[in-house]
């Protein structure tokens, strides 16, 4: 059970947070994201207000669960003309920034882990890097936020960033292509409004991916024993 949760709580926490979201943005009065994407998709700033909002998604872990990607997906479904190859440079570019500002700031303060965190702790986040770090690199396939977690957590254990670039830039990518497929071929239907459900839905993948990634990871350990 514990191998199972290590490798599934990530996406589940991600999967709480778009649900948090969910019930911030279409279940109160702060947030109207219909008149605010149909007021940026008419903008000349449109490339920029996307880049800025995938970019704070990618950062970790100061601005949590930003609704960057639900502002893809609803780029895409309610007005479909400014989604296009732009858009997805845009917002794969943005995820590659974010991640590598994410390792940055970790580098930046790794000394004040080291004062922190027993060495115990260090060796131990160290050795499940080793054991499980390329199959950590399917989270960046995934979400900008597991992005930024990943290499969050290279840059605080000191690990090489330049030969992760490479699976950074294929992830991002990804990411991005998967959020344009979902909804231009399954849930653009929702038509000039949308209630929230790219965001369930979201959340929805997040939860099957980590129950996925959390059986991998406790039947790998079994079988090699």
């Amino acid at each position: 059970m514990r191998r199972f949760l290590s490798g599934a709580l990530p996406f589940y926490a991600l999967a709480g947070l778009a649900v948090c979201m969910y019930l911030v943005l279409y279940k109160t009065d702060l947030f109207d994201l219909n008149a605010i994407v149909h007021g940026a998709t008419g903008s000349s700033w449109f490339l920029v207000f996307m880049f800025v909002c995938v970019l704070l998604e990618s950062v970790f872990p100061y601005f949590g669960y930003f609704p960057g990607t639900a502002l893809i997906l609803m780029s895409v479904a309610l007005n479909p003309k400014p989604a296009d190859v732009s858009v997805f440079i845009v917002a794969w570019l943005a995820i590659i920034v974010g991640s590598v500002l994410s390792y940055g700031q970790a580098r930046f303060f790794r000394p004040l882990l080291q004062r922190v965190a027993s060495r115990a702790a260090l060796n131990r986040c160290e050795s499940l890097l080793d054991a499980y770090g390329p199959y950590a690199r399917v989270a960046l396939f995934v979400h900008p936020n597991a992005c930024a977690m990943y290499f969050t957590a290279l840059g605080l254990l000191g690990r090489n960033l330049t030969r992760e670039l490479a699976h950074l830039g294929v992830g991002a990518a990804a990411c991005v292509g998967v959020l344009f497929v979902v909804v231009t071929r399954l849930v653009s239907s929702v038509g000039a409004t949308d209630d929230g459900e790219l965001q369930l839905l979201l959340a929805a993948g997040l939860v099957a991916i980590g129950t996925l990634v959390g059986l991998y990871t406790a039947w790998r350990p079994a079988r090699a024993a």
